[in-house]
């Protein structure tokens, strides 16, 4: 259940609550708040997998990078107008791309000095400078 939620949310686009009303609709009812919570648990759980992929995204001498701005909704302590980011990385062995996704509250370049601390070799990026 939780593997198909986390398909659906990230793969396939599919929002929280439109799932709510999916499951609702074959009789499950399993709020939306409670699909949230789900996934804030399963981030933890996964994080040291989290860690071994970012190494292995790391290992190889090429890494893409773009970083995509968002607005978060009730995020504490800041206004529902914030900007925050989204940043993508895609690297590690050629035959197994490894792609990962950072939020941020900021576009600063020190989020990406952080992202890039490990890495030493050539970095794509779109050049975009805003």
């Amino acid at each position: 259940l939780l593997s198909h939620i986390v398909v659906a949310k990230y793969q396939d686009a599919l929002p929280l609550a439109r799932q709510e009303k999916q499951f609702a609709r074959i009789g499950a009812e399993i709020s939306r708040a409670t699909l949230a919570r789900w996934m804030i648990q399963l981030a933890t759980l996964v994080q040291p997998l989290i860690h071994l992929l970012r190494e292995r995204l790391l290992e190889y001498d090429y890494l893409g990078m773009d970083e995509t701005r968002i607005q978060v909704l009730k995020e504490p302590d800041r206004m529902a107008q914030s900007q925050s980011c989204i940043w993508a990385q895609q690297g590690g062995p050629p035959d197994r791309r490894v792609i990962l996704f950072q939020y941020s509250t900021s576009k600063a370049a020190k989020v990406a000095e952080t992202l890039l601390e490990d890495f030493g070799g050539f970095l794509q990026v779109d050049g975009n400078p805003t």
